[in-house]
């Protein structure tokens, strides 16, 4: 329930299926904690679904409650994978990269990238130009493949409707992380600044505002949409997909819709490594939500210079339209057309 939907998507019988879903887990997590617990979980889903209609407002009791909920779907996740995490061998070798595969900047539009909406090449462009040094990777169907190996069970949930592509998404930037490092970033940011001394400088990275929004386990602290690492913290994102890999072994629904967040922080609570390398992330884009914001309104270079002082890494969405003039006058999103 925690996913924002395009337009067209508020079919009654999407919404009687989400509903179900929904249900369906809230019975599931109460199996291993209790039914106050999973109601409570159940009424912070709904808090969300209504601040995604409110602007994200964050009153004082949905933000407690929100905290609560994060807490009882990690208390969960432990009873029920607590000995997986445990046993796993963090400290197995690595295979070694082809020194061409390091370093690159990976972004993923199944379709390809000559099919994507408009405001997406914006965004890849922006990233390409901004890339330096490091080659910029799409990801499509036709060539997934080439880089990583997707197990047949899988393939073979997603076929039966199971997998979605956005959880083989997720499962794609974990996997490319594991297999070569480098930086994963989703099509849609806008990038307005060089990405090597920011993204590459420092041993991982991710987009960090420290107690930003609590709709997230991350609450800031980290964002799955902009993931990236070196070399030798690769097994890191080894960990994190094989993980993954092993919740949709055991399952054919997903429990919460921010699974990948949840796994990694119960990764963080196992495994100190994993702890210091995402703690020593420095916070970074801090502005990175307000773009997306005012891409319909008058473009004022004033407010576009204190955008980009501090924030290269602009998140915005291909879900939603966007006008190019008001009043015969030029937009925000216009310029970034233009950029």
């Amino acid at each position: 329930m925690v996913e924002v939907m395009a337009v067209g998507h508020n079919s009654i019988q999407r919404i009687v299926h989400r509903v179900g879903e929904e249900l369906r887990s809230t019975k599931e997590i109460a199996s291993y904690t209790s039914w106050n617990d999973a109601l409570e979980t159940f009424h912070a889903k709904w808090d969300i679904q209504v601040m995604n209609h409110n602007g994200f407002a964050e009153p004082p009791a949905v933000r407690d409650r929100l905290i609560r909920k994060h807490e009882i779907m990690l208390k969960y996740f432990e009873q029920r994978y607590g000995d997986f995490y445990r046993n796993y061998d963090y400290d197995a070798p690595m295979a070694p990269v082809d020194p061409d595969m390091e370093g690159r900047i990976w972004i993923c539009w199944w379709q390809g990238l000559e099919n994507a909406p408009e405001i997406v090449k914006c965004c890849v462009e922006s990233i390409c130009h901004n890339a330096g040094n490091h080659q910029v990777t799409i990801i499509t169907d036709q060539n997934v493949e080439q880089y990583i190996k997707i197990p047949k069970w899988v393939k073979k949930k997603q076929s039966e409707g199971i997998i979605s592509r956005t959880h083989l998404s997720d499962l794609l930037r974990l996997s490319l992380l594991a297999e070569y490092g480098g930086l994963w970033l989703d099509a849609t940011f806008f990038c307005t600044g060089p990405l090597s001394d920011m993204a590459f400088g420092s041993p991982m990275f991710s987009i960090k505002r420290p107690d930003y929004l609590h709709c997230s386990v991350a609450q800031g602290y980290f964002a799955n949409y902009s993931l990236g690492c070196v070399n030798k913290n690769r097994w890191i994102f080894r960990a994190l997909r094989d993980f993954y890999l092993h919740y949709w072994e055991l399952n054919d629904y997903l429990v919460d819709y921010l699974l990948t967040d949840y796994l990694i922080v119960l990764a963080q609570r196992h495994n100190k490594g994993i702890a210091d390398a995402f703690a020593a992330i420095k916070p970074n884009n801090p502005r990175c939500d307000d773009l997306y914001k005012v891409l319909d309104e008058l473009y004022d270079e004033s407010y576009w210079s204190k955008l980009t002082e501090d924030t290269r890494l602009f998140k915005l969405t291909w879900k939603q339209s966007f006008p190019k003039e008001v009043h015969g006058r030029p937009t925000f999103y216009a310029k970034l057309l233009g950029r």
